[in-house]
């Protein structure tokens, strides 16, 4: 496999917004370890870029290119009310994918099935039988958050006059 880093010159077959090198700078200056195998970094790299293409129906603008493989560059994007230019990579999204990446070592950035926790044990009992009582009794509602990229992505979303607030 080998990473095609789109750089907003709409890079044919493109696959991620940044380079082995720059996630090993951006991991390292935050005291956290990559895999050493370059290729284990390209696959992280990959599923963060999965979960950063399936928001593309909340992004702003639109694609600056109809042959683009991936949503960015794009016009009519404003961060801090400042336009992005149209053949830019925002900051906010390369350290999006990124964080996405190191998430990725621990978790599954886009389960196929949502979590089946029960919620926080309230009751516990131990007389002969084992009784447990769940806080929360069928399963959770929402997919994982990822504070971190969520948070650098959402300067790039749609607004439509709504807050989003997440628990």
């Amino acid at each position: 496999m080998t990473l095609i880093v789109e750089d907003g010159s709409n890079v044919a077959n493109a696959n991620s917004y940044v380079s082995i090198a720059d996630a090993r700078s951006y991991a390292e200056l935050r005291g956290v370890t990559l895999p050493a195998d370059d290729a284990d970094v390209e696959v992280l790299l990959i599923k963060a870029m999965d979960y950063i293409e399936a928001q593309r129906d909340r992004y702003q603008g639109r694609k600056s290119y109809d042959t683009q493989a991936l949503q960015f560059p794009r016009y009519d994007v404003y961060v801090d009310s400042l336009l992005v230019g149209s053949t830019t990579i925002p900051r906010e999204l390369r350290y999006a994918q990124m964080a996405l990446a190191i998430e990725a070592q621990s978790s599954d950035l886009m389960p196929s099935r949502l979590p089946s926790d029960k919620g926080p044990v309230t009751q516990e009992s131990v007389e002969g039988a084992v009784s447990v009582s769940y806080a929360n009794t069928g399963r959770l509602s929402s997919v994982p958050a990822f504070a971190k990229a969520d948070a650098l992505l959402t300067p790039l979303m749609k607004r439509n006059g709504l807050t989003v607030v997440r628990s």
